[in-house]
């Protein structure tokens, strides 16, 4: 890393997996960082307001702002603190984490006082923050304490989603808004930022070959931010490669058993470990450690942690696994060792007395040989059962040892399509007096493309998410059962009804709003998110394609009209009828309306390059934000007639072609 000539005056490089320093140039010295504030001013935004708050804009939000990038809020403007936070992650706009700050501090200077708490609590040492946008004027840290903070911030699963964003529609402001860079390879997002003082600077988090680095660079020319990361991540994955040191049951430590016939007990691996390690390492280079009891008693707790298994390389720990004690041997039981000693004893002393006796006795001629004989075979039987019983039960336990795996192996790892940096819309051209300003890629972007514009996010058999996206989707999502007491009417088949929380807000005053017009009446849920899709006698929505991965979908029933899901019931469920006609004022729309259906249900599958979705379901409702939700119900891209999500993000310029996924 020292032999790459970085033009960033310093930089520091973590591993996050791991969590130990890779690289690093005058990574402590204290420098303006910018823009890179703002990681601090989200994390506390998500800390202390509820995202779907509405935050009316004052005067003192918008002073002091000459200069840097703004979003363009009014006085007397009412923004939700989601849309804030946005505005400050992506195009970085100063008014948008004023209003933050404001609305949480009371003031800048108090914002400040609690910027400056928590980086203590980080354990950010050499930090000061003034102010919540970056501006120089007593506000500093290092490259490695703002890694320290971007840490801390991404075990926030809304941080990840937001941080990791490039693009994204705000309702509440009508526009959308975009990253300040483009992404290059590696790069899963980032922070920029820029002062005279500071230079160009970026925060960002990338995934190279399996594992998560934290990359801080701060004092660059114009452009070479960017360009910097690209070569630092390029370099580690030239120099590291993913080693899989241990294996998923594999035996890693035997302990030793005392006053048990069984004399060691092992243990295996919990998980596969693949670590990211020299290309030039040796298998001998790894330590394999373990620090704990040494025998396993009687007095032994079951449940206990009897130490930790550690991997190392040099000074660096690879992976730790605690050793727990869940299964108990069976041990002696000393009433039956007592009887089975008293026995024995019994039988030798017989055999003894037999053996005096027949040397007392005068011989026969002809059986005088027998009792001689007969009593060695007894003794002999009696040494012999002695030393196999007592001498098994009383030997010496195994002993505790780690075990080394045979072998460790590379692994292969599927490495992201590589994108060339465009140099010309990398970062924009700045003046002194202007901080950061929003950038627009050219590029057409394939795939699901979609899954980074929150409420927006499209999933559907031609724009299809795998396992990995449903799962962390999962992660960011709350129960709407015990956050605000709507019923999932099918818990045994659908598991809770899950949503992301700015759905389940607006789902919890959409359902308040029904009930308050129909007395008596009660809505619930049949399913919202779903880990798996459905069969409905053709592909109705296989899993990876349905619109209940999104986080952002229920269907709705009100049981008082019965409890069937058929779309030929619909005259008779008054809650569908209501739901068409007023879940766009709480941002939810029909998702699957009868005319852009393609046939009926029983047709093929027909999502087409128009926006048909193949799909006819008058109970399925889906969180889009009330923005979008007025256009679509109102038929603003659709000659006045209710909308299909597909058809409106075509007209609305964000997807070029439909059926094969491409996004503008």
């Amino acid at each position: 890393m020292e032999s790459l000539e970085l033009n960033s005056r310093s930089f520091f490089l973590w591993n996050n997996d791991l969590g130990i320093e890779v690289a690093g140039l005058e990574a402590d010295t204290s420098t303006p960082v910018a823009s890179m504030t703002k990681i601090m001013t989200a994390l506390l935004t998500l800390e202390n307001l509820d995202l779907n708050k509405e935050i009316t804009i004052t005067t003192k939000m918008l002073q002091g702002l000459e200069g840097y990038a703004v979003v363009g809020l009014s006085v007397g403007q009412k923004v939700t603190a989601r849309d804030l936070l946005y505005a400050t992650m992506l195009p970085s706009a100063g008014d948008a984490a004023q209003a933050l700050a404001i609305e949480i501090g009371g003031s800048i200077d108090e914002f400040a006082d609690l910027m400056n708490a928590r980086a203590a609590e980080i354990g950010m040492q050499n930090t000061q923050f003034s102010n919540p946008v970056g501006m120089d004027e007593g506000n500093y840290s290092t490259p490695r304490e703002i890694a320290m903070l971007l840490r801390e911030a991404l075990k926030n699963p809304e941080f990840v989603t937001v941080f990791n964003d490039f693009e994204e529609y705000l309702p509440s402001l009508g526009k959308t808004v975009k990253k300040t860079f483009n992404q290059i390879p590696y790069v899963t997002g980032g922070k920029t930022g820029y002062t005279e003082a500071a230079g160009r600077c970026l925060a960002s988090v990338a995934e190279v070959e399996g594992t998560e680095y934290i990359l801080v660079t701060v004092g660059a020319p114009l452009g070479k931010n960017v360009v910097d990361a690209q070569t630092v991540y390029d370099a580690v994955a030239a120099e590291y490669g993913p080693v899989q040191i241990l294996a998923e049951g594999e035996k890693i430590l035997q302990i030793g058993v005392a006053q048990s016939t069984t004399k060691a007990m092992d243990f295996v691996v919990a998980r596969d470990v693949v670590v990211a390690l020299p290309n030039d390492m040796r298998a001998e280079d790894l330590t394999y450690n373990y620090n704990g009891i040494e025998e396993i008693t009687p007095q032994t707790e079951l449940g206990a942690t009897l130490g930790t298994v550690r991997v190392s390389r040099g000074e660096d720990l690879l992976y730790t696994q605690e050793i727990i004690y869940d299964e108990m041997p069976e041990f002696y039981n000393y009433g039956w060792v007592v009887a089975g000693g008293g026995v024995s004893l019994v039988l030798l002393l017989s055999t003894l007395v037999l053996i005096w006796r027949t040397l007392k006795r005068k011989r026969s001629k002809k059986h005088g040989w027998l009792w001689p004989v007969v009593t060695g075979v007894l003794c002999a039987v009696s040494v012999i059962v002695n030393l196999l019983v007592f001498g098994k039960w009383f030997a010496e336990p195994g002993v505790t040892e780690v075990i080394r795996p045979e072998e460790i192996m590379a692994v292969e790892v599927e490495s992201s399509p590589e994108k060339e940096p465009e140099s010309e819309t990398m970062e924009p051209e700045l003046t002194e007096e202007t901080e950061e300003t929003e950038v627009v890629a050219d590029s057409k972007v394939t795939g699901n493309c979609t899954t980074g514009w929150g409420n927006l996010m499209l999933i559907n058999p031609n724009f299809t998410v795998g396992s990995d996206f449903i799962n962390q989707r999962k992660t960011q999502l709350i129960s709407v059962s015990q956050t605000y007491g709507i019923p999932e009417y099918n818990v045994a088949v659908n598991g809770d009804n899950l949503l992301a929380p700015e759905a389940a807000a607006k789902l919890a005053e959409m359902v308040a709003a029904y009930e308050a017009e129909n007395p008596g009446h009660k809505m619930g849920t049949r399913s919202c998110f779903r880990v798996k899709g459905t069969q409905c006698g053709r592909l109705c929505a296989a899993t990876g394609t349905s619109d209940h991965h999104t986080g952002l979908t229920c269907d709705l029933i009100d049981t008082a009209y019965g409890t069937s899901l058929d779309t030929g019931d619909y005259a008779q469920h008054k809650e569908w009828q209501w739901l068409r006609a007023n879940s766009y004022k709480y941002g939810f729309i029909d998702r699957f309306p009868e005319a852009w259906a393609g046939g009926p249900m029983t047709a093929p599958l027909n999502v087409d390059a128009n926006g048909s979705t193949g799909l006819y379901e008058t109970w399925h409702y889906r969180y889009v934000g009330t923005a979008a939700a007025t256009e679509i119900a109102t038929g603003k891209y659709n000659n006045g007639q209710y909308d299909s999500l597909e058809h409106y993000l075509k007209a609305t310029g964000r997807i070029q072609d439909l059926k094969n996924g491409v996004c503008e």
